[in-house]
């Protein structure tokens, strides 16, 4: 009895600690985006990055042309695609993409049409 508990003691922590460790890295696009992240966007920026709650950023992209965006991963760096193709019209289109980072990453890059890009940060709550 003491060796059934014994086992199922140590199956219960290894799930348990593999639970911990799973990775919530994610990248897509957002199509209903959060009130305080809308009233944070600076739409004189033409990409800005909004960071909620410390892992989750919002980034905010704003183009006359469609947009096909990607994530790629560089040792530590979270790397962001963003390529401009043909436009269906001239009207300028607001983009928003949300990235959560684990702990495996600390770095955000943001690359448009293959040139690196800076970018200013808002803190939200």
């Amino acid at each position: 009895m003491k060796r059934l508990f014994l086992v199922m003691f140590l199956v219960l922590t290894t799930l348990s600690l593999s639970a911990c460790t799973q990775k919530n890295f994610s990248f897509a696009e957002v199509d209903n985006v959060p009130k305080k992240v809308k009233e944070a966007i600076n739409p004189d920026e033409r990409l800005q990055v909004i960071n909620r709650s410390g892992k989750i950023y919002y980034i905010v992209f704003q183009s006359q042309e469609d947009v096909k965006a990607s994530l790629e991963t560089v040792d530590t760096t979270a790397l962001v695609k963003l390529d401009e193709v043909d436009a269906k019209d001239n009207d300028v289109r607001q983009y928003v993409y949300s990235l959560t980072m684990d702990q495996e990453h600390d770095t955000i890059e943001i690359q448009v049409n293959d040139e690196s890009m800076a970018y200013p940060v808002t803190i939200i709550d």
